[in-house]
């Protein structure tokens, strides 16, 4: 069985099937496959200001109103009731130190919360992946794009001018004829696979694994750490309304509250801490997990009558990867299949909403020029330059609390500033061409990427500051 396409999609997380739904919605033929089922467990659940920015642009540009309520927390509970969500006000930081209940005081030298949004009208959400990817297939669907779920990708070569797809669906052997591939697999790499794209030959500087699921019972860290003594002050928003992040000598924990109590929580535990016996490193999940929360008193408190939703904790390989390229001929990588480096400030929705933008563009009248292509590729591998320098200070600085905050503070500031530069300068319509989110601004961009990476290596070669509680630990 043959079956021709204009665009083919691999992939059916929110990414995938939304950039399908726009390509479908152009009039274009596109097939939508996906190797598992949904509703279905997905990471990726924090956004950001950015992300939301790019959805209501989206929403603008294609007249999709569902995009537009969900880059707001007030908006998604009116009008996608649904679809379940949390609350997410801003970024809030701890830094906890082995043995000793969480210890803040008045002068905060172990907690930070930064504000993203003046109230819950307007804040971003966490997604709850299964409920947004199922809706976002479905509509995929309801705009005309081809769906198949428990499809398997065999293999991909070129034929003539277009690119033949074989795969396995419904117990059949079938060919795919499509005139563009789009590989939005995520960790999958599958057209990476197919090609032989290798890896980048830079390697980060840092390596960590995660142990993730979401929780049922999980106490609020706040008042949690309240009853253990610690003093709070009032900040700009409650502290568990927000992308959590609890800073470890063994890596740091992510934790994400949804409106129903559900508490998506990860645990990225950092090789270096392994390889210097600072963490276990194998075994049973769960039992990893237990074991670094043991050491974290206030931490295991919050945790103590947690319950873990099957299938349980799980456990992931190595998370850093990257390739060499994100294009070839007929085909294009979406952000995260391109490059994937670690959680920490909530960068991956934004970027991914970035990438289907960007290919939207470039696919909905027809087959990309060479030229679109290298101007994609050439921004993601600035974006990608850019996260892996501010993940891997970060990593480092996570050792010392008042220059982690120095790290996060330029983060913060240079999202601040894009934000505001795209509410105020280019308003809804900026992105009517692939030269609109890309050349024009390519310079800049790669300006930016060198003066962190300059900057950030400053920061980390400086060491602690006078007076922290951390001074003479050893940056890498």
């Amino acid at each position: 069985m043959t079956m021709r396409y204009d665009v083919t999609v691999i992939g059916a997380g929110f990414a995938g099937s939304l950039l399908a739904r726009l390509l479908a919605l152009r009039g274009r033929a596109v097939l939508l496959v996906e190797r598992d089922v949904h509703p279905r467990f997905s990471l990726g659940e924090s956004s950001t200001p950015l992300a939301a920015l790019s959805l209501e642009r989206l929403s603008a540009r294609y007249q999709q109103p569902d995009l537009r309520a969900l880059a707001a927390h007030g908006r998604w509970r009116r009008e996608l009731p649904g679809l379940r969500c949390g609350l997410k006000r801003g970024f809030t930081f701890y830094r906890h130190r082995p043995g000793e209940p969480f210890p803040t005081t008045q002068t905060h030298e172990a907690r930070m919360l930064v504000s993203a949004s003046p109230d819950a009208e307007v804040a971003d959400c966490q997604w709850l992946r299964a409920d947004v990817d199922t809706h976002m297939v479905q509509r995929a669907r309801a705009a005309g794009a081809d769906y198949r779920d428990r499809f398997e990708v065999v293999g991909v070569e070129p034929a003539g001018e277009r690119l033949r797809l074989r795969g396995r669906y419904g117990g059949e052997d079938v060919e795919i004829d499509a005139g563009f591939l789009v590989d939005a697999s995520g960790a999958g790499e599958v057209l990476a696979r197919a090609f032989g794209v290798e890896h980048e030959a830079s390697e980060p500087d840092f390596s960590s694994r995660l142990l993730y699921g979401h929780f049922e019972g999980v106490r609020p860290f706040a008042e949690v750490a309240a009853g253990d003594g610690a003093t709070l002050p009032t900040g700009p928003y409650p502290d568990d309304w927000a992308a959590v992040h609890h800073l470890l000598d063994e890596g740091w924990m992510y934790a994400l509250r949804f409106d129903d109590g559900l508490v998506s929580a990860g645990l990225l535990i950092d090789d270096a801490a392994v390889a210097s016996g600072a963490s276990a490193g194998g075994g049973d999940p769960e039992l990893r997990w237990r074991a670094v929360l043991s050491r974290y008193p206030t931490l295991e408190s919050a945790f103590a009558g947690a319950r873990p939703l099957p299938p349980g904790i799980r456990a992931t390989g190595r998370l850093q990867r990257r390739r060499r390229t994100a294009v070839g001929e007929r085909w294009a990588m979406l952000p995260q299949t391109f490059a994937f480096f670690d959680p920490l400030f909530s960068t991956g929705l934004a970027w991914s909403l970035l990438g289907v933008e960007r290919l939207a563009t470039v696919l909905e009248t027809g087959r990309p020029t060479s030229q679109s292509l290298r101007e994609y590729d050439a921004l993601l591998r600035a974006e990608a330059d850019q996260q892996q320098a501010l993940l891997a200070a970060a990593y480092a600085a996570r050792l010392d609390f008042r220059v982690f905050r120095d790290v996060s503070f330029l983060y913060f500031a240079c999202a601040s500033f894009e934000e505001l530069r795209q509410r105020l300068l280019d308003g809804a319509d900026a992105v009517d061409t692939i030269r609109a989110i890309g050349r024009a601004r390519f310079g800049r961009v790669a300006r930016l990427s060198r003066r962190w990476r300059h900057e950030l290596d400053r920061v980390v070669r400086s060491g602690a500051g006078p007076g922290s509680r951390d001074r003479g630990r050893r940056f890498r």
